[in-house]
């Protein structure tokens, strides 16, 4: 019950206010919070646009219901819609707590049901695209060239390869995250928030003749940490841009394993690439790849951060057994619904299967 506070109108934008001012804001993330904000204030739009007005007392579950039904109508997926409702529930459950006469027939969010999700299927690469990808990425130098006019223009040595590139470029940097991503299933911002002291061993030397290697204390979702290995390929990829590239882009605060090149306009203080960045590094990747194929099986654009950590998981899903346990530790997932997602093969999989018998 809220004590010591002015009283508020019938208002649902002062009501929404009150409860950000007092159960979200502080309390929640930043980003939680500026996505509740988001939900709530679509209601609100929606409510006052249906009614001409924000009398928060007359709010009944009908309301609700043809909320939803707009969402759904605007082709929004089921579960951002559901992500909606749970933001309003919240409030309205809240709201209903702090003054149980206010709504005219009880918390109007109470009985209205989530909507059914459909399986979950990742966009996993098929074992011939993985091939060509990692093919196409030790060729990667090659496609930052200069050529042409730019070439022509440029001072460079003709004998330093490093020289007759785009001046951002860094292929082996580009090349290192695309074979750890596939070897360890880390999230972009997972891979953007590493410092190389996470790196085991972190010498390019100790990379190569090492036959194992490790990322620790990853930090996921939910404030929780996991060790990640690396494969032959990621290890001897990130043995070559620790010792080729990484030194271009040092900061005085040099902790990040992986940079953004010096001189670019976006580049953050510190130095270290953004999730952002990494999108735009595997699109890119992903259509120098198509770009040598005519069979459209093949191609694997639009290529997504999330396209590879589902690859990893489908392979680690049909090394282990579906063991729940691996996938829970080598994912950082402790959601059931998400962890099926990688037991089950994509379609495209799973028709394959069926020739066998």
């Amino acid at each position: 019950m809220i004590t010591n506070l002015d009283p508020l109108p019938d208002s649902l934008h002062a009501w929404i206010g009150r409860y950000q001012q007092l159960a979200v804001t502080g309390v929640r993330s930043t980003n939680v919070t500026r996505k509740i904000s988001l939900h709530l204030d679509r209601f609100q739009a929606f409510f006052e646009n249906a009614y001409g007005h924000d009398h928060i007392s007359t709010c009944l579950p009908r309301d609700v219901l043809a909320w939803q039904n707009t969402l759904l109508h605007q082709h929004l997926a089921p579960a951002t819609i559901n992500n909606h409702l749970a933001s309003l529930s919240a409030f309205t459950t809240w709201t209903h707590s702090q003054n149980t006469q206010l709504f005219a027939a009880g918390n109007p969010t109470k009985g209205i049901s989530e909507l059914g999700l459909p399986p979950l299927e990742p966009r996993t690469l098929s074992s011939e695209q993985v091939r060509s990808l990692k093919n196409l990425c030790d060729r990667l130098e090659r496609f930052h060239l200069l050529k042409g006019r730019r070439l022509f223009n440029s001072s460079a040595n003709a004998d330093n390869n490093n020289k007759r590139l785009h001046s951002y470029s860094r292929p082996w940097r580009d090349r290192a995250i695309v074979f750890t991503l596939l070897s360890t299933g880390l999230r972009r911002e997972e891979l953007v928030q590493l410092n190389l002291v996470q790196l085991e061993p972190n010498t390019p030397q100790a990379l190569r003749t090492g036959r194992k290697a490790r990322i620790n204390k990853v930090r996921g979702k939910g404030k929780t940490e996991r060790r990640v290995f690396l494969s032959a390929d990621a290890r001897s990829a990130l043995a070559d841009y620790l010792e080729k590239e990484r030194s271009l882009d040092l900061t005085p605060q040099a902790e990040a394993l992986f940079f953004s090149a010096v001189g670019l306009p976006a580049r953050a203080q510190d130095g270290r690439l953004s999730p952002r960045a990494i999108n735009l590094i595997l699109a890119q990747i992903g259509e120098w790849h198509d770009s040598e194929f005519q069979d459209e099986t093949r191609k694997i654009s639009p290529l997504r951060p999330h396209d590879l950590r589902h690859t990893f998981a489908f392979q680690l899903a049909k090394t282990t057994g579906a063991d729940v346990y691996e996938l829970e530790r080598r994912l950082g997932h402790r959601s059931q619904r998400y962890l099926q997602r990688y037991t089950n093969p994509p379609e495209a999989i799973a028709a394959t299967y069926v020739e066998e018998f």
